[in-house]
């Protein structure tokens, strides 16, 4: 009887052991969760830069997926891309250097698994940085995007970034134009309400990026002007960020009569 009683304190003891590990895993480590998804683009300098600004954000949780090959559609299908690259600013791992980057398989993020339940932070920000491999004609992946976009928004407190393809050498203007075109049908068709705020926010790279001499038309590589190109185009897609959630903050609460404040949103406070 006494050694039935000490296996079942034992059992217990496991079980609490086992939960309050699940419960410490689960846990939040930031007030603001930015969860990012990048094709090979990511693999680049703008990867480096990209997450290293989200990660200056005060309180701010990071879990970024890199998946070379990537397209549309991955976030509904969960792909295997056979360079990938996972980091989560809740380990104990430093991020790595895209440059230093071990090539590895890694299958891509279902939306469920992307996104943090409800009630866990105060601000989940999804940015998706897909729509440079097209496997057919652009006008096929509308489909696509507007299901993505759909289960981001579903969340309550989540805003959805969507960054388009950069400059590249291999894509003609008119083609360029064709995914874009995509991806705004994409991201309209998941809206519900025409005059409101659009289901995610297109940044359209174009605008912001240079392609560089000397890379092989497609990525912004490890070489001088490869690097200065993707860094530049990068800090473009943050200021383009900042201003989108800035924009999408809560209203500030009442204050006293003669009370001013001019403190900027906890997500866009750079972390000392």
């Amino acid at each position: 009887m006494l050694a039935f009683r000490r296996v079942v304190s034992l059992g217990i003891a496991l079980a609490s052991l086992l939960v309050t590990r699940a419960e410490a895993q689960a846990a939040p480590c930031g007030r603001v969760r930015f969860a990012t998804v990048y094709d090979s683009h990511g693999l680049t300098a703008f990867g480096d830069r990209l997450d290293a600004w989200l990660l200056a954000q005060k309180d701010a949780e990071l879990e970024s997926y890199t998946l070379g090959g990537a397209s549309t559609e991955w976030l509904l299908t969960a792909k295997v891309s056979r360079r990938g690259y996972h980091y989560h600013s809740c380990g104990k791992s430093p991020i790595l250097a895209r440059v230093r980057l071990p090539e590895r398989k890694l299958r891509a993020p279902t939306i469920d698994d992307l996104l943090a339940p409800p009630g866990t932070y105060e601000t989940q920000v999804v940015i998706v940085g897909l729509g440079s491999n097209m496997p057919g004609e652009p006008s096929l992946q509308v489909g696509n995007v507007e299901q993505t976009v759909r289960r981001i928004r579903s969340r309550p407190n989540t805003v959805c970034v969507w960054i388009g393809p950069p400059s590249m050498q291999k894509w003609s203007p008119a083609f360029g134009d064709k995914v874009y075109a995509m991806l705004r049908a994409g991201i309209k068709a998941a809206g519900d309400d025409p005059k409101a705020a659009p289901a995610c926010h297109l940044v359209d790279s174009r605008k912001l990026s240079a392609y560089p001499d000397g890379g092989d038309g497609w990525h912004y590589g490890f070489f001088p002007a490869g690097i200065e190109a993707a860094t530049k185009w990068a800090d473009g897609v943050t200021g383009e960020v900042e201003k989108i959630l800035r924009a999408a903050r809560p209203a500030p609460a009442p204050m006293a009569k003669n009370e001013t404040s001019t403190r900027p949103p906890r997500f866009l406070t750079p972390s000392p």
